[in-house]
Parts: structure tokens; C-alpha cells; sequence
């Protein structure tokens, strides 16, 4: 579990891919010192409380890490103390002679020690230093759907946590409630959508708005997989946090689908990728569905409590 934690953020970086590079990074930092940089070079030479994600940039640490280092598609060099985990995806690691790194590193590349860096965990190298990526065209189609849909759901993701925060801090409270309901809800809410769009096919806005449905149905989804995921490190975590582990350990499953399956079960990929995105959608759309009965059901117990104004009748003695 806890490796698998220290993943999800690695896919985050699968989802730029599909747009060039800007000029300028981006640049989140989150309530709980967490502190992501996209397509920018970072140094880290004051003390960080969070993790540090880095997304088509590399990372120098030379000061301490409270978290998790997670690099994708860049280079990490540590030189400090790391209290969690280094995880680099598609970048080379390099540990000089004052790295302590707590936890485990992972790499999905190479791997570079100092004698005298020292790694509290475990060495995890996945495919090796060599990796073969040589997969078939519609299987490279599948993966650009992939990246491009990630990347959708990141940026709608964020803006949306950052306009209606208060309404998703809502939705959070109640994430923990009820799944089975959740599910059920949504199986029912995505079926109907589903309907409805074979139904209106022909027009150009019912694709469109299933989409959009489909993308905001998302974002409760994976805050639901990143709090399961977390509450293995810590049992409050931010919403963004939440979000974006969920988003990319999701993303990061789907990937291993497509790299792992042969071309020759491309069907059984397929498959198993749509029913991952089936169980998204129906669990965001079941929360969504949730979120509105319950805030119906306290509107009307609003409307029928009687007001400051209204008087009991009085029931005096009888004379």
C-alpha cells in the first residue's frame, strides 16, 4: 500500500504530455505543505513539510523533505534528509553523500548511490534501467486518450476545488458514508446519462455535455480512492491531496494495463480499462447524487419546521 502511495503522484506528469511546453511552470502549494511544480527545474534549498512533486522537471533537494520526493519524466538528485519516500518515473535518481532517505526509493529508471547515502527502506527499480516502449498504434491511440483525459480531469479538478472549495469540503465530509448507496446511485445515474445520450446521439450537445458530466463526475471519485489511499500516512489530508492521488494512481494502473497486456489480449485491456472507468464515473456521479438528496432533504425539513413567527395554539383551562 504504501508503495503504491508513493506512485500515484508519478503518474501526474503522464497528463502534460499531450500539451507543449509553456515558458513558465506551474506552480501549486496546497494547507498541508505539499508543493507540486510543473515544467520548471526546481531547487529545494529551504525545509518543505509536505511532499514535493515534480512534473517534466528535474529536482535538486538540498534541504529536508518532510514528505515524499516524487519526480516524473526528470532527474532527482538528493543531497538532505527525505522523511518519506523517493519516487522517480521515467528520470534518473541520484543519491550523493548526505542523502538519508526514510522510506523506500522507487525508480522507473535509473538508479545512482553514493557509498555513504544512506536508504531506510527498500531499493524498488521497476523494467530496470532499460525500458521498452514499443507498443502498437492503437495501443498509442489508447494511451493519448489516456493522457489527454488525465490531463482534463487535473486542470477541471483544481479549478473546481479552487471556485467551489466550500462545496467540495462538503462533499469530503460525507465521503467516508454509505459506499454501497454511493454505488448504487451512481450505476443508476450513469446508466440514465448513458441512455439519454444513445437517445439524443444525433445532436452535437448531448456528446458534449456527457463528456463534461463524465469529467466533473471524476473529481469526488478520486477524492474518495486518495483518502482511502492516505489514510494509510496520515487521517487528515487536504482536498487537493486527495484528488490528485486518486487521479494518478487511477491514471498510473491504466498505464500498467496498457504497457503490461500483450498486443494480442488488447481486448482484455480494453475491457478491464473500461470497467476502472465505468466504477470511476458511477462512484463520482452516486457521491454528486448523494451530495443533492441530501441537501434537498435539508431544504425541506427547512421549509416544514415551523418558523420564529409561528405561534402552538393555546389551549387554556376550560372556565
Amino acid at each position: 500500500m504504501k508503495r503504491l502511495a508513493a506512485l500515484l503522484a508519478l503518474c501526474m506528469i503522464l497528463m502534460t504530455l499531450a500539451v507543449p511546453a509553456a515558458a513558465e511552470g506551474i506552480y501549486v502549494r496546497s494547507e498541508g505543505g505539499d508543493r507540486i511544480r510543473i515544467l520548471e527545474d526546481a531547487v529545494i534549498s529551504e525545509p518543505i513539510q509536505g511532499n514535493a512533486v515534480f512534473v517534466l522537471g528535474d529536482v535538486t533537494v538540498n534541504s529536508k523533505v518532510g514528505g515524499h520526493v516524487i519526480t516524473v519524466f526528470g532527474d532527482a538528485v538528493v543531497n538532505s534528509v527525505v522523511s518519506g519516500q523517493v519516487v522517480s518515473l521515467f528520470g534518473n535518481t541520484v543519491l550523493h553523500e548526505d542523502a538519508q532517505v526514510m522510506g523506500d526509493v522507487i525508480t522507473i529508471g535509473s538508479l545512482t548511490k553514493s557509498g555513504s547515502a544512506v536508504i531506510s527502506g527498500q531499493e524498488v527499480r521497476i523494467l530496470g534501467e532499460a525500458m521498452n516502449l514499443d507498443i502498437g498504434a492503437f495501443s498509442y491511440l489508447r494511451l493519448i486518450i489516456v493522457l489527454l483525459f488525465t490531463l482534463a480531469v487535473f486542470i477541471i479538478g483544481m479549478l473546481s476545488l479552487l471556485i467551489s472549495r466550500k462545496r467540495y469540503i462538503s462533499i469530503s465530509k460525507r465521503l467516508d458514508r454509505s459506499f454501497s448507496r454511493k454505488i448504487i446511485l451512481g450505476i443508476l445515474a450513469f446508466t440514465g446519462a448513458s441512455a439519454l445520450l444513445l437517445i439524443l446521439l444525433l445532436t452535437l450537445v448531448a456528446p458534449l455535455l456527457y463528456i463534461i458530466l463524465l469529467l466533473v463526475a471524476s473529481i469526488p471519485a478520486f477524492m474518495y480512492l486518495g483518502r482511502k489511499i492516505l489514510k494509510s500516512f496520515s487521517p487528515k489530508n487536504s482536498i487537493h491531496a486527495e484528488f490528485i492521488t486518486g487521479l494518478v494512481t487511477v491514471t498510473l494502473v491504466k498505464l500498467i494495463i496498457i504497457f503490461l497486456i500483450p498486443q494480442q489480449s488488447i481486448l482484455l485491456s480494453v475491457i478491464i480499462i473500461g470497467i476502472i472507468s465505468i466504477f470511476i464515473y458511477s462512484l463520482g456521479l452516486g457521491i454528486m447524487a448523494e451530495q443533492y438528496y441530501l441537501k434537498g432533504s435539508r431544504s425541506g425539513a427547512k421549509d416544514t419546521a415551523p418558523g420564529p413567527e409561528e405561534k402552538k395554539p393555546e389551549t387554556g383551562k376550560a372556565e
